[in-house]
């Protein structure tokens, strides 16, 4: 959502909320409701419509729970409130480890805590308004979520599929699948996309070594006709006349390469007779995937080793460090924009908090410098509006340009501070932006804080340990699925071994070596697919079915992290759940051996 529509979006949620919390008696809290939904709103919205509100289902009472009981507790003791804020913190940093759907999801959470405990409001309130604040925020963002996606609640799950035939984003696609409620024909076009994925990479590796021109003008064939497919399953409803696959077969290619063309325009022809005949009925998912999908995310990263746990508690130490030094400016009305600058510069990475840091006081002295301008030109009542207006439109530059959304930020807290509370808007600007560099010096100092006795390898170390830990977990789960004695609690060491090592390709401890250009873009993908195998491999386990199945897991470990072309062999009495699940570990072998020559190569 960008623009226009965002900008509606943020007026409709700010106004209706905030109307509506005086009109249910909420008083000066019906503020602090309207600026509760927009951070409840950052997690309602990114999913399809069924996932989206499954999410809400346990995210609605987190954040009222967050928004409200630290600010009634601080009033009992302000010491007890820290510590429940810090542990809130502390869980919003762990909750990426669930994918990257729930980074917003944590991001709105910690930001939202912070907020309610820091806002100030102009008068006093009961208890039951400030827990009907947020209660009646998330209750609008539910009903706005509802009417935004009702007319086509699967337009994320379409998107995505599409996204993934062009641009080979398979993982997003395949989680997105199965958080929505998956129909017959959109597993079809992702066990094609799968196999179309799987033959385009184990082909380019054929025409590098056979040096035969024809196979890359295939390629490049068959790349044109998925992007006119994709446009098929993008679209809302069934598409007619979408014209048959146009093939383009080579001739004199070896007998395993002549088979891989003919598979990969079979797999364009899958995706598009699924997208033309819509097959609406419900397919059966494997009873406890999703449940067995969070538990192998959530294995291993409440430990020591996960790097994802380590940046959680240095950001909750931040942050206990930035309300200790509010606790020391009672009624600051600025306490609020401190505590969130601190919480949102800190990133796993510190290069990201750096990039954050400068977002922040970058965007926060071109703001002053708005500002000044404002205050010599104009009477100081422009102010108030001037401030507001910042607020709606800073939103739009969120996330396309966050330094024009800090400086937003700036015209908006000084001014609506100044002007409501009769303040020197010159002193106030002055404290804004000393609290800002404070904010980014905490959180960089945590930001960059190496925690000893850690192991700091670099992007090649990291990777090759995923490998290891994926290839041992796979041979664990061939074993098993051929009926050998595989003790569980081996299984669940490997289980969380290779969840650690994945985390860890993307966050890594501060001092480790810098990845080179194209090193992180392979280190993400390389997570994103073995992450994959750890769930196929899982899922592989729950379902009931021929035993050779564990001969496709055998080859998986074997050619894991290689150059080498494998192809993984589907049994012929296989079921249509288990050809998905192995047509994914073919799509993920391939996306990991492309990350391991991007790696070599960069």
């Amino acid at each position: 959502m960008k623009g226009p529509g965002l900008l509606v979006v943020l007026l409709v949620v700010l106004g209706g909320v905030s109307g509506l919390g005086f009109l249910l008696g909420l008083g000066n809290a019906a503020v602090l409701a309207a600026l509760t939904a927009l951070f409840c709103l950052m997690a309602a919205v990114g999913g399809p419509l069924w996932a989206d509100l499954r999410l809400l289902a346990w995210f609605a009472p987190a954040l009222i729970l967050a928004v409200g009981v630290p600010r009634l507790l601080g009033a009992v003791s302000q010491w007890a409130a820290i510590g429940l804020l810090v542990v809130v913190v502390v869980v919003a940093g762990m909750l990426p480890v669930l994918g990257a759907r729930f980074v917003t999801v944590g991001l709105g959470l910690g930001m939202a805590s912070l907020f309610g405990y820091g806002f100030q409001l102009t008068g006093t309130a009961s208890a039951g308004q400030i827990l009907g604040a947020p209660a009646l925020a998330v209750g609008v963002v539910l009903l706005l979520r509802i009417l935004m996606g009702v007319r086509d609640p699967a337009k994320q799950t379409r998107e995505a599929l599409a996204d993934a035939l062009i641009e080979g984003t398979q993982e997003r696609a395949a989680k997105l699948w199965l958080a929505d409620r998956p129909r017959r024909w959109t597993a079809s076009v992702l066990g094609g996309t799968f196999r179309y994925r799987a033959a385009t990479g184990l082909l380019e590796i054929r025409r590098k070594r056979l040096n035969h021109d024809e196979i890359g003008e295939t390629l490049d064939a068959a790349k044109e006709e998925a992007t006119r497919i994709a446009e098929a399953v993008r679209s809302a409803t069934a598409p007619k006349d979408v014209e048959p696959v146009r093939r383009m077969e080579p001739t004199g290619l070896p007998g395993a390469t002549a088979r891989l063309v003919t598979a990969l325009w079979d797999a364009l022809e899958t995706i598009r007779t699924a997208a033309t005949e819509r097959d609406e009925s419900r397919v059966d998912v494997p009873k406890g995937l999703r449940k067995e999908l969070r538990r192998i995310e959530l294995s291993g990263a409440f430990s020591w080793q996960s790097p994802q746990f380590r940046h959680a508690l240095r950001c909750g130490i931040g942050v206990a460090l930035a309300l200790v030094v509010a606790s020391f400016r009672p009624g600051d009305p600025l306490t609020v924009s401190f505590l969130l600058g601190t919480f949102a510069i800190m990133q796993p990475e510190w290069r990201d908090s750096l990039s954050k840091a400068w977002q922040r006081i970058g965007g926060s002295l071109g703001g002053a410098v708005v500002l000044t301008l404002v205050l010599w030109l104009l009477p100081q009542g422009f102010l108030l509006p001037i401030g507001l207006v910042a607020l709606l439109g800073g939103f739009s530059f969120m996330q396309t340009r966050p330094a024009m959304f800090n400086g937003c930020m700036v015209l908006m807290s000084v001014g609506m501070n100044a002007t409501t509370r009769h303040l020197d808007p010159r002193y106030v600007l002055v404290e804004y932006l000393l609290l800002m560099v404070l904010a980014g010096a905490i959180a960089l100092l945590f930001g960059f804080a190496a925690i000893p006795c850690v192991p700091k390898p670099g992007p090649a170390e990291r990777f090759e340990s995923a490998i290891g830990a994926t290839k041992a977990l796979l041979g664990s789960v061939g074993r098993k699925l051929r009926g050998e004695d595989v003790d569980p609690r081996t299984l669940g060491r490997e289980f969380r071994a290779a969840t650690v090592a994945h985390h860890g390709l993307l966050t890594a401890e501060p001092g480790t070596k810098e990845p080179a250009p194209g090193q992180r873009d392979a280190l993400e993908n390389a997570a994103e697919a073995l992450r994959g195998l750890s769930v196929t491999a899982s899922s592989l386990l729950l379902l009931s079915g021929p035993a050779d199945v564990a001969d496709a897991v055998d080859e998986a470990a074997r050619a894991l992290g290689s150059e080498e072309a494998a192809e993984i062999p589907v049994p012929q009495d296989a079921d249509e759940e288990q050809r998905l699940v192995l047509d994914t570990i073919a799509a993920d072998l391939v996306a990991v051996g492309e990350a391991a020559q991007a790696l070599k190569n960069a």
